[in-house]
């Protein structure tokens, strides 16, 4: 939305995105940044002007003349004609911002992109094989995850989905940070859709948009695995062993034995652990 105003040259993506802002105002549905101001954020302490002139110019596009931005989306115009809204709080907004370390549950999706990564790298073992020690190692060291799950399925399954892995053993140290990074905004985001529509209230509905095809893939497996109750309709994608995995996933999760997780009163410093663990290898210094 935010380049459908900044970038000279108009595509398809840009008036698509207006478009669904437009949708946004005559169904009186919020449009809320919050989750894209934080990934570029990216828990820095301090907070770039460029983050906050975005969000306003987001608030003064999202305010302005629906029938302009009709226009736009249609192709009729190339032109966003700004409406001036109140001004804000520059630094109060950017010690908002930076008040908290992390998002609620990030570094867990952390610990799951780089226990991924490390299987897709630094194990040997065949794409079944890794499915399968990705579900045991959800078992016995940490949590499970059906939109991880799926993510795991997509990248390693028949028919698998090779662009959902960012991180490339060649890079440099910042850029395999960076693609790590990324790839866990990626499972938190399409998680807090998923847990929004797993819990959904009544009275309320949301609507999820994305041009990342591999990643509404993920999404839309998890979907079909809550729906279906079971991996039984994943028989093209796994194998026999694989889908009596999934589907014992439910007893899974209640046993205690053999969990490490279960001996844990904070969940903190034993995740903390992991990362360092996992960073070593995939973060060499």
């Amino acid at each position: 939305m935010i380049s459908a105003f900044k970038k000279n040259n108009k595509n398809k993506l840009h008036r698509d995105a207006i478009a669904f802002m437009v949708f946004g105002k005559v169904t009186n549905a919020l449009f809320d940044p919050t989750i894209a101001i934080y990934e570029k954020l990216n828990y820095l302490k301090q907070c770039p002007d460029e983050l906050v002139d975005d969000l306003y110019l987001f608030r003064r596009i999202d305010n302005s003349c629906m029938d302009n931005l009709a226009e736009f989306a249609l192709g009729n115009t190339d032109n966003i004609q700004l409406k001036g809204i109140a001004p804000i709080d520059r630094e109060g907004l950017k010690v908002s911002l930076t008040k908290y370390n992390r998002l609620k549950k990030w570094d867990t999706f952390y610990v799951f992109i780089l226990k991924i990564t490390e299987l897709t790298y630094f194990d040997k073992s065949t794409n079944e094989e890794k499915i399968d020690k990705f579900l045991k190692w959800c078992f016995s060291d940490f949590l499970y995850s059906i939109v991880t799950i799926s993510f795991v399925i997509k990248l390693f399954a028949r028919g698998n989905l090779p662009k959902l892995m960012k991180y490339k053993p060649n890079m440099s140290t910042a850029n395999k940070k960076d693609a790590l990074i990324n790839m866990t905004w990626d499972l938190f985001l399409i998680d807090k859709f998923f847990e929004g529509w797993a819990n959904k209230k009544p009275n309320k509905e949301s609507v999820y948009a994305s041009n990342d095809k591999p990643l509404k893939s993920v999404l839309e497996l998890a979907i079909s695995i809550q729906t279906k109750g079971s991996g039984n309709h994943l028989r093209s994608y796994l194998t026999h062993s694989i889908i009596q995995e999934l589907n014992a996933l439910e007893h899974a999760m209640k046993m205690t034995k053999g969990r490490k997780i279960n001996d844990i009163t904070d969940i903190k410093p034993y995740r903390d652990k992991l990362i360092i663990k996992f960073e070593k290898i995939l973060l060499p210094s």
